[in-house]
């Protein structure tokens, strides 16, 4: 009986240290997820089903992390680390393309190229200039950094292309009016591309504005639930929200000119049959969908 009642009971080492989280209380904490059924339900929106495919990746996605995490943390071998991390920048390029409503050849691969090139821009200033840590590849500092950076990264491209195509789209005739007065590619399009990168610094600065007044950010709450000094837990938060701005703004920035520059070509011509609508699949949902196609057809 006592062991029984242990799985219900948090345990905890002393009063400075976190208090650990039993399974049962992960169960209580899923059970919540009863209430977002219930109002789909209640609502007709069709979305419990999602909802229990979402909840159940959640808990295998994040237990397998920590499980991954665990042997990449002792070892902390420098090509470990960038292995990984290139693997979270694949995943990042893999929902980014995903999440665009249109894409174009090759947008893979150039989405790609600007994740990695910003998030390691970014990553290389905070781990040695601003964090000062060494090593500098130290998995406790640049792996946790480097998923929220790329998580903004990926909100901030898909925005950006997304506008972007959509503005492309509708606003054809006036881009085609510029173009025949004489504009290049860039001058016929910089209302477009103002726009979009407006829209996809938007939420950053969101953040930024009720940042310590209205929420406290998850790495903050982190530290602070670790045990960590709540002054230092806050400085570690003013950097990472400055990251989290640079890099979602410049891969926004790059990933909006990149796909100008496909849609309208080096003589300054519009050619939007260069925009393909038909997709396989969203993101990395999309992705593993495919590939468990592929593997049970190889296995058939």
């Amino acid at each position: 009986m006592t062991d029984i009642l242990q799985l219900f009971k948090p345990h905890h080492d002393g009063k400075d240290s976190i208090v650990d989280i039993t399974v049962t209380g992960v169960a209580l904490a899923a059970a919540l997820i009863l209430v977002q059924g219930l109002v789909s339900i209640r609502l007709s929106l069709g979305l419990h089903s999602q909802l229990l495919v979402a909840g159940v990746r959640c808990i295998v996605q994040l237990s397998l992390l920590g499980y991954i995490l665990v042997p990449i943390f002792n070892n902390n071998s420098l090509w470990v680390v960038l292995l990984y991390s290139g693997f979270m920048v694949w995943i990042s390029a893999v929902e980014a393309v995903g999440r665009s409503i249109k894409i174009y050849r090759g947008m893979f691969f150039t989405t790609w190229a600007i994740i990695a090139a910003c998030a390691a821009s970014v990553m290389a200033y905070a781990l040695v200039l601003v964090i000062g840590i060494e090593p500098w590849w130290s998995a406790q500092y640049l792996i946790p950094i480097l998923g929220m950076v790329l998580g903004n990264t990926i909100s901030g491209i898909s925005v950006g292309l997304s506008t972007i195509f959509e503005e492309v789209s509708s606003g054809a005739d006036r881009i085609e009016k510029l173009l025949a007065m004489g504009a290049t590619r860039v001058e016929a399009t910089h209302d477009v591309v103002a726009r979009a990168t407006r829209l996809a610094m938007t939420p950053i600065l969101n953040q930024m504005s009720v940042v310590g007044l209205v929420s406290i950010p998850g790495m903050m709450t982190g530290q602070i639930l670790s045990g960590s000094n709540p002054d230092q837990a806050a400085r570690y938060q003013m950097v990472i929200m400055f990251l989290l701005g640079a890099a979602a703004t410049a891969a926004a920035v790059a990933s909006v000119y990149a796909a100008i520059f496909q849609v309208l070509d080096g003589c300054h011509r519009l050619r939007l049959e260069r925009l393909i609508s038909e997709k396989k699949g969203s993101g990395v949902n999309g992705f593993l969908t495919e590939t468990a196609k592929a593997v049970s057809t190889g296995l058939g």
